[in-house]
């Protein structure tokens, strides 16, 4: 029989996550402060508290909302956890709030694992998205059955630290493509290109990319408020980004560029709609443009 994994956060990333390592033949306890019914449905048993999951299993998988909720949680596996316990941190925090918290874990022998999942929550139910594994090497090498039950894709990146750095690079990356798949959507469109011909077009050839595919047909059908890559999220991400390009001193112009369309869209109050509404904007300052 498979071990028990505890299972804390259970949202957009969290929930599919744990519903992975029930399919893959684990016991599952689950803390959430919201019900989860599709958790509970697929075999997961929730509980009440983060104590509860503490005394019931050594190994720890987290996804939580903010470093708030990083916080309470980390001092409650203090007060309820034992040394000898593994903790996968799969949220996305400034890499000084990691270290602390992982910090004041390892002074009771607990061990936290600097993980985070490159991927939309889809992407993470039918397992294609990445986990990005950093941290103490004999302690993820142990785990890696788990980690396979996850995920299909892994990639090991070192020193604890290494995958938040990675995330930033991924979503400075996905911001930059989405950009570009809006402005050239845009130009089809003003050149008399049939958009639906553009996507299979270039889905194809080599300016492909799996941003342009998921992104481009949310920007033709204009359902922003569904999307599952809401701009609030973004947001936080370029900010860290920039900060982390200034700190080492990298040049980034095309960041530096896209940036501003983003600020435009947070002042525009669009941070619960899909990224692909940057066309919105971009289309917006064309207009503009044409108009002058």
């Amino acid at each position: 029989m498979k071990k028990i994994i505890g299972s804390i956060g259970l949202g957009n990333i969290g929930e599919p996550m744990a519903i992975n390592l029930i399919q893959s033949g684990y016991s599952v306890i689950g803390f959430d402060v919201i019900e989860k019914p599709e958790f509970v449905s697929a075999g997961g048993l929730q509980v009440k508290t983060v104590e509860e999951i503490c005394k019931q299993t050594d190994l720890i998988v987290q996804s939580l909302p903010n470093v708030q909720a990083l916080e309470t949680t980390v001092d409650a596996l203090i007060e309820f956890g034992h040394s000898g316990q593994i903790i996968i941190e799969l949220s996305s925090y400034p890499l000084k709030n990691k270290k602390l918290q992982a910090s004041r874990l390892a002074e009771h022998g607990i061990t936290m694992l600097d993980c985070e999942i490159s991927g939309l929550p889809f992407m993470v139910e039918d397992r294609s998205a990445t986990i990005f594994q950093s941290g103490d090497q004999a302690t993820i090498e142990s785990i890696q059955v788990v980690f396979e039950a996850m995920t299909n894709k892994r990639v090991n990146l070192g020193e604890f630290g290494a995958a938040t750095k990675m995330k930033l690079l991924a979503n400075m990356m996905v911001a930059i493509h989405n950009s570009v798949a809006g402005e050239v959507l845009n130009l089809a469109q003003k050149a008399d290109i049939d958009l639906d011909e553009a996507i299979k077009a270039l889905s194809k050839s080599a300016a492909g990319s799996v941003t342009f595919s998921n992104k481009a047909p949310i920007m033709i059908t204009r359902e922003f408020e569904s999307g599952a890559g809401p701009f609030r999220h973004m947001f936080n991400y370029l900010h860290r980004v920039s900060e982390l390009a200034k700190d080492v001193g990298a040049s980034t112009p095309l960041l530096d560029t896209i940036h501003q369309y983003y600020e435009k869209a947070e002042a525009e109050g669009r941070a619960d709609q899909d990224i692909a509404a940057i066309i919105e904007i971009l289309e917006e300052e064309s207009s503009v443009k044409k108009n002058k």
